[in-house]
């Protein structure tokens, strides 16, 4: 039978202890999981009208995110599938649609001029902040402007 000294003993001691506390380091370091990522995003400035501008034809299906940051509220995320080989003017009314019915009758959505997407705050609804979170829509340029 062997006699574990205590130097031995405390080494293995040490190197259990490290193999449950770098687990537990690195958990707190890791990102946040993408649900909380609007938590920490930066709120965009807020106006009463946003303008998305699509330009070019989807040469992949993919999805658009945007999200939407009413005043004093939580960010409102809308992804909107988009199939490969749409015009500007089909992915304009793709996210018209899907905004309008996320958003509900405080606000108006409506296309303007076939490929852009207008969103307005109704009398009585805040300004509010509106971001592009991602596009896997290969070729189809957005562009955000506060109005």
């Amino acid at each position: 039978m062997k006699i574990i000294t205590l130097r031995a003993a405390t080494a293995v001691l040490l190197v259990l202890l490290s193999l449950l506390v770098v687990p537990l380091v690195r958990a707190q370091q890791a990102p946040l999981p993408s649900s909380d990522a609007a938590d920490i995003a930066e709120r965009p400035h807020a106006s009463n009208k946003w303008r998305i501008a699509f330009d070019e034809r989807a040469k992949s299906d993919g999805t658009i995110s945007f999200r939407i940051w009413p005043a004093q509220a939580d960010p409102i995320l809308i992804e909107v599938p988009i199939k490969d080989g749409v015009s500007e003017n089909h992915i304009a009314a793709a996210v018209r649609d899907a905004i309008g019915t996320r958003l509900g009758k405080g606000y108006h959505v409506e296309t303007d001029d076939g490929e852009d997407v207008l969103v307005k705050a109704r009398h009585g609804t805040a300004d509010f902040g509106l971001d592009l979170v991602s596009n896997t829509v290969r070729d189809v340029d957005i562009k955000l402007h506060r109005e």
